[in-house]
């Protein structure tokens, strides 16, 4: 029988969230526990970290059903075999693992495989790279391990090569599709797909997300006191505030790219006001915390709720079905470039406001977001060459 595995998220007193990997009798599993210990929490985030432990979890279930103990084989520096990659490990990570009673996919997407791919690699990677430390400088078993290592990643490259490509969610909307989404959106009109009490806060979510490129994380963890309206220049301010004690979610939202300062047009400024000092206080317990986004009960909006309000949208205009949160921040994303290139930005300046008012560390990370305005810009450029040699005077 194929053995089955919990992920739960424990909170500690200090508000810091660790994902934990349990069997299934619910007894922790050390040796991968172990490993998102000492590797992955000082550098990721919970629900980063939860994702990872996740995949590890197939793992260990593909472990357990071995003849040959996989643990002891990674700690003593053996690995896997090539074989036990290609023919084995491969095919049992393409597999879907969601249940469900309806028709599904037996097998993920090539880019979600290679992801996984990667995520055991790193781990099996770790082993053996602790498994060569125990032995003194010098040591031929650490080049035995150090070349068994390299055949490793070799054959995990080779099997789990694929070309990422950027999610469906990610498509940024054009303008027209924007205007329409906001339309839909506005509170009193005929098409919103929201119950009247909800208008207002689900419209400010989205436009937030689509007007300041909000990540959804980012909107969840903005308090009263974030929105600075008063003054000149209205702001709203997006800090990082992980492990947050004052969070009462067990999957606490994120904060993952820089803190900064954003300027609040002077519409956007007014909508929030209003928000906060009308429908906001007519929540129930609203005055219990200080986020800004409730939930009906009074309490913080989950991550998933977010889902589900812009989820709604798609349901009754077909035209969004695909729509997720984080298109929005895309469609920010690309309209900032386009608006920056028609000033005539230089490209160099154009990424540094880009890296500041997305907080990104690295200019590495605009490109997925901006692939849109790149294209049309493009096009742009290749239809202009193509006027200049098939004129008028020159037919077709």
């Amino acid at each position: 029988m194929t053995p089955h595995f919990h992920v739960v998220m424990v909170r500690h007193q200090t508000g810091e969230r660790i994902p934990i990997l349990l069997d299934e009798d619910r007894q922790p599993i050390t040796w991968i526990n172990m490993y998102l210990l000492l590797r992955l929490r000082p550098r990721l985030a919970a629900n980063s970290q939860e994702k990872a432990l996740r995949t590890l979890g197939y793992f260990w279930v593909w472990c357990s059903m071995q003849k040959d103990p996989v643990r002891p084989r990674l700690e003593n520096g053996e690995g896997l075999t090539p074989n036990e990659i290609v023919a084995g490990l491969y095919p049992w990570l393409r597999r879907n693992f969601e249940a469900t009673g309806q028709v599904r996919r037996l097998v993920v997407s090539q880019n979600t495989v290679t992801q996984r791919m990667r995520e055991v690699m790193r781990f099996i990677t770790w082993h053996l790279e602790n498994a060569m430390v125990k032995w003194p400088v010098g040591s031929p078993q650490i080049q035995d391990i150090r070349a068994k290592l390299q055949t490793i990643q070799r054959t995990f490259a080779t099997a789990g090569r694929a070309r990422i490509e950027l999610s469906q969610h990610a498509r940024a909307l054009t303008r027209d599709e924007l205007a329409s989404l906001l339309a839909i959106c506005r509170p009193n009109s005929n098409n919103n797909p929201w119950k009247a009490p909800y208008q207002q806060r689900n419209y400010l979510m989205v436009l937030m997300m689509a007007t300041l490129g909000l990540r959804r994380g980012e909107v969840l963890k903005l308090r009263i006191g974030d929105c600075l309206l008063s003054g000149p220049t209205p702001q709203v301010r997006v800090r990082q505030a992980p492990n947050d004690s004052d969070d009462p979610r067990l999957a606490e939202p994120q904060v993952k790219t820089e803190s900064r300062l954003l300027p609040c047009e002077i519409t956007l400024a007014r909508l929030l006001d209003d928000y906060i000092c009308k429908a906001r206080r007519q929540i129930k317990d609203s005055g219990r915390t200080l986020f800004l986004f409730l939930a009906r009960d009074g309490r913080p909006m989950s991550l998933a709720r977010v889902n589900g309000v812009v989820a709604q949208i798609g349901l009754v205009h077909p035209q969004f079905g695909e729509l997720h949160p984080h298109a929005l921040r895309s469609t920010c994303a690309t309209h900032f470039r386009e608006r920056a290139v028609a000033r005539g930005l230089e490209e160099e300046r154009v990424d540094k406001h880009m890296m500041y008012f997305f907080g990104w560390r690295s200019s590495t990370s605009i490109k997925s977001y901006v692939i849109d305005a790149i294209r049309r810009e493009a096009g742009e450029v290749g239809l202009s060459y193509q006027a200049t040699l098939l004129g008028s005077s020159n037919p077709i």
